[in-house]
């Protein structure tokens, strides 16, 4: 019996570590880094054969040379604070100001429950003889 529990044990830790091992790779599978690298420029120059198919230059000198819609740092701060007033707007109007305004002078006249230290002592000592008693 004992025999068997030996064995037993043994082939448990022979298949955990069999099993922690990591399988041998096929020597055809493994790619070297140039040919994964060969593989991943053919593949760009096909796509970007693909989209521009007469072969020129995607970015061409005369886009290069064409006068820029914001050219200085004023324009685009000027053309950034027109897109967010105009944002600004679209989301609040005076209507929702003017209501909210209102809720908060109606809440504000309401009175507090315990204003004063000695109302609130005086209501945690009720509390606790009714959770006394």
């Amino acid at each position: 019996m004992n025999k068997l529990l030996v064995a037993l044990i043994a082939g448990v830790f022979a298949t955990a570590a069999a099993a922690q091992t990591a399988a041998p790779a096929a020597p055809a599978a493994k790619a070297t880094a140039k040919e994964k690298q060969e593989a991943v420029k053919s593949t760009t120059t096909q796509a970007v054969a693909a989209d521009n198919p007469s072969g020129s230059a995607p970015v061409s000198a005369a886009s290069k040379a064409a006068p820029k819609a914001l050219p200085t740092k004023a324009d685009k701060q000027k053309a950034v604070g027109s897109t967010t007033s105009a944002a600004a707007a679209a989301n609040t109007s005076t209507e929702d100001a003017k209501e909210a305004a209102k809720r908060v002078a109606e809440t504000k006249k309401d009175p507090k429950a315990l204003p004063t230290t000695a109302d609130k002592a005086k209501a945690v000592t009720e509390t606790t003889k009714k959770m006394a008693n």
